[in-house]
């Protein structure tokens, strides 16, 4: 008589079919092994996996039901169902099942970070914070688990402690495209010049490779606060377009080239700042002003849609369309934007904070623009242009970016005007300033806190006595970081007060009472910021330089007709910001000036610039036209 085979052979047998690719032979060993033995846990489970090998998601979800039946205090089980649970799509049973994995293996940093990724899928974002904390700890030479937590501080503006995370793994590192864009992120959190010695020209030499083009875009974004000449940049963009272009081989345009139509022109905005934003702002009054019988006007959103308010809700009522797209991937969004057949799309975020150029790399309109977001282009072939003006960019421009120059009819900037409060968020007194005391106002994050800049205010503070630096942090918990990288330049804390930033335009238009100056930073020079002091007939001090980043504040200056307080060189923007400072006379005439020309300049005619943004689109779409 044949001998049947033990459990111990039927098993092994099962193993080996699995090894050599056999599933379904593997399949029936297991099954013979479990008609004698349906206990094994642990044989359910392989089952399991050999029936989602196959595709046969519903097989394996059985497999996987009875093992964690038969075990139920199983981590390893608890994560298989989880993945499956992906799989299916089915979010919510997932992230119990990684949820009961981290209970019952809360070492586990692959049930950590597994239930962290799911509850960020779920949108549960603060849920995935401390999960993550807890994974770096366990794993601390982990890169992908500290970029991981990374993100998450970053989301959250925890910017110190995301340094300090930075700081502490950086000697365990190996160096990479992740470490390098993390170093240059970091260079203006960090005190001194350390950071940016080390990491800039790492940044703008680095050989990225395929798969890389996320990190060289952080390094586009950041080297236009940085002393970058025009010629490093293309560079740095050329590379950039480059590895996205990687990224979407084999795949065509979404869109075909344009056949004009004739009539309304059909334009969409693509921003994450639909909201009450200061771009937000600006925009709604803008497409609000847009003339029907010319455009009709989409908006394509890129914001969580936890952050829409009252200001989305006009957005929605003034546009034709207004369309979400944080759920979608890149190519997903794109071709939804496609679907709509516009004429021509308006990118409003550049390298900015939350943009997201890889939709613009599927060429979801046959002509895209970009527009405001941030001074410099983006770098991407599928731009056909960036709007600018006769002062915001140099004669040679296009030489130095891969989108043509559009030129607006006007300043490229306009200036939107705030009735301010009565009283601003704080006085003199509260600030403990003295009633003679200079006030040099620049209300700017530490991004635009360059060594240059820093060393030139110092030049100033010295040159006059009782002056003070007066900045507004969003928060008041950021106070700490701009004390500490001020110092680091030799900046003492008794020349630095902090206004609050309410987040009430009109009360946060009233700041401005305080100033007596404004310092524009350099390199990259202030937009809205500018704009607001001008508002208030503040005088802007600017250092004006090649960039497009390094021209918006004097591009808002000529425009003006107020360019008094243009500096070509660094002595004079020091010598201008003391003159300022000492004679006041003259710095009433030149607030008087900026009163009197700022209405009959067209600056803050938003009608006007309505038009003249409507006229170059219709004519970067007809220079596109077949």
């Amino acid at each position: 008589m044949t001998r049947l085979p033990s459990l111990r052979e039927l098993l092994d047998e099962a193993a080996d079919c699995a090894a050599a690719g056999r599933i379904d032979d593997a399949l029936a060993a297991y099954a013979a092994a479990l008609a004698d033995s349906p206990h094994l846990a642990e044989a359910h489970y392989n089952v399991a996996a050999l029936r989602l090998a196959k595709g046969d998601l519903a097989g394996a979800q059985t497999g996987l039901d009875e093992a964690l039946r038969l075990k139920p205090d199983w981590p390893q089980g608890w994560q298989s169902l989880g993945r499956l649970h992906l799989r299916q799509g089915r979010l919510v049973d997932a992230e119990r099942a990684f949820a009961r994995a981290v209970e019952l293996a809360s070492d586990s940093t692959e049930a950590l970070v597994q239930h962290a990724n799911v509850l960020d899928r779920l949108r549960r974002w603060p849920e995935a914070l401390p999960l993550l904390k807890r994974a770096r700890a366990l794993a601390p030479d982990s890169e992908e688990i500290w970029f991981a937590l990374r993100g998450h501080l970053l989301l959250f503006n925890h910017h110190d402690e995301a340094f300090e995370d930075f700081r502490a793994f950086e000697p365990r590192a190996k160096l990479s495209a992740r470490i390098v864009a993390a170093g240059l992120f970091s260079a203006r959190i960090a005190p001194g010049a350390e950071y940016e010695n080390k990491y800039l020209p790492l940044a703008l030499d680095w050989r990225y490779r395929r798969g890389e083009g996320g990190f060289a875009g952080v390094a586009v974004a950041q080297a236009q606060y940085f002393d970058v000449s025009r010629a490093a940049l293309k560079q740095l963009h050329d590379t950039y377009n480059r590895l996205r272009q990687e990224e979407r081989a084999g795949i065509a345009d979404f869109a075909a080239t344009p056949a004009r139509r004739a009539g309304v022109l059909h334009i969409g905005y693509l921003s994450a700042d639909f909201r009450d934003h200061v771009m937000g702002r600006l925009m709604l009054d803008i497409i609000a002003r847009h003339d029907p019988a010319r455009v009709s006007v989409c908006a394509y959103s890129l914001g969580a849609r936890e952050l829409e308010d009252a200001v989305t809700a006009k957005f929605r009522r003034c546009c034709e369309r207004f369309v979400p797209l944080d759920g979608l991937d890149n190519r997903d969004a794109a071709r939804a934007i496609a679907d709509d057949k516009l004429d021509l799309l308006v990118d409003l975020m550049g390298h900015s904070a939350s943009s997201r150029p890889g939709i613009l790399l599927y060429k979801p309109a046959p002509v895209i623009v970009s527009h405001l977001g941030s001074h410099g282009a983006v770098g991407l072939q599928q731009i056909d242009f960036k709007v600018t003006d006769a002062h915001a960019d140099l004669a040679d421009a296009a030489e130095y970016q891969i989108e043509a120059p559009l030129v607006l009819d006007g300043c490229v900037l306009p200036v939107r005007r705030v009735a301010p409060a009565e009283t601003p968020p704080a006085t003199r007194e509260a600030l403990e300033l003295s009633a003679d005391a200079v006030v040099f106002g620049t209300f700017v994050s530490l991004l635009k806190l360059s060594p240059r800049c820093l060393t030139l205010w110092r030049a100033i503070l010295d040159r006059v006595p009782g002056s003070v630096l007066a900045f507004s942090p969003r928060r008041e918990s950021g106070q700490a970081l701009f004390v500490r990288r001020l110092t680091s330049f030799g900046i003492d804390r008794s020349r630095v007060v902090f206004i609050p930033w309410t987040m009430n335009e009109a009360t946060d238009r009233a700041r401005y009472r305080l100033v007596d100056v404004v310092l524009d930073t350099l390199p990259y020079t202030g937009g809205d910021t500018t704009a607001a002091a001008l508002d208030m007939a503040v005088p802007v001090v600017t250092r004006v330089g090649e960039r497009a980043a390094e021209r918006m504040t004097y591009s808002l200056l000529a425009h003006l007709g107020v360019t008094d307080t243009v500096a070509g060189t660094d002595d004079e923007y020091v010598a201008i910001a003391c003159r300022l400072a000492q004679d006041r006379a003259w710095r009433a005439s030149i607030a008087s000036a900026i009163a009197a020309k700022l209405p009959r300049s067209g600056l803050a005619d938003l009608d006007r610039y309505a038009r003249a943004l409507e006229a170059a689109y219709e004519r970067a779409v007809a220079l596109k036209t077949r």
